[in-house]
């Protein structure tokens, strides 16, 4: 079953903190960037799904650094109540970025991208319920075991592709709702 959708109103007062927490403004413009960069994060998702899949090497290393480049933006527009998950999502996308342009760190730099990648996922979720987002942080841990077991890269490609889904999904969800502002 479909929940309702949501109108500005329900969702400014939704992401109201509670007494005691202030949030800093969050403009129309900053959740559009947001949802912009997670939008691209998806598609280089794909990209490196489908780098596996084809014997061009650099096409899994554009992806590779496209999609944590693109976190990187996500994650610094990333509206939370609690400074402390804020930072700790702005330090692992910003780890998970700079770590992407050494070729032979790309397992570390995984791992700080995915996860924060499942953190905005389950964040996500937790506001608005969206089914993907249940799913993403436990099938992030899933692509990290297969990247240390090194499966075959037909599987590997699949499971790319699969987060690429995941997220195109919960991504659908997140453009139904209007743009938050808070002031």
């Amino acid at each position: 079953m479909t929940k309702p959708r949501l109108t500005s109103k329900e969702i400014t007062e939704h992401l109201t903190p509670p007494p005691g927490i202030t949030i800093p403004p969050y403009p129309a413009r900053r959740d559009r960037i947001y949802r912009t960069s997670l939008l691209v994060f998806t598609f280089f998702l794909a990209v490196v799904g489908v780098g596996y899949e084809v014997p061009i090497k650099w096409v899994g290393t554009v992806g590779h650094v496209g999609a944590s480049v693109a976190l990187l933006v996500a994650g610094w527009t990333f509206l939370v109540w609690l400074s402390n998950w804020r930072w700790l999502v702005r330090s692992l996308v910003i780890a998970g970025a700079v770590v992407a342009f050494f070729p032979s760190l790309s397992l570390l730099s995984w791992a700080f991208t995915l996860g924060a990648s499942a953190i905005m996922a389950a964040k996500e979720t937790h506001c608005f319920h969206f089914w993907a987002g249940r799913v993403i942080p436990w099938y992030a841990l899933g692509v990290g075991l297969s990247l240390l077991v090194g499966m075959d890269h037909i599987i590997e490609g699949l499971l790319w592709l699969g987060m690429a889904g995941l997220w195109a999904a919960l991504m659908a969800g997140r453009l139904r709702l209007p743009l938050f502002v808070i002031d």
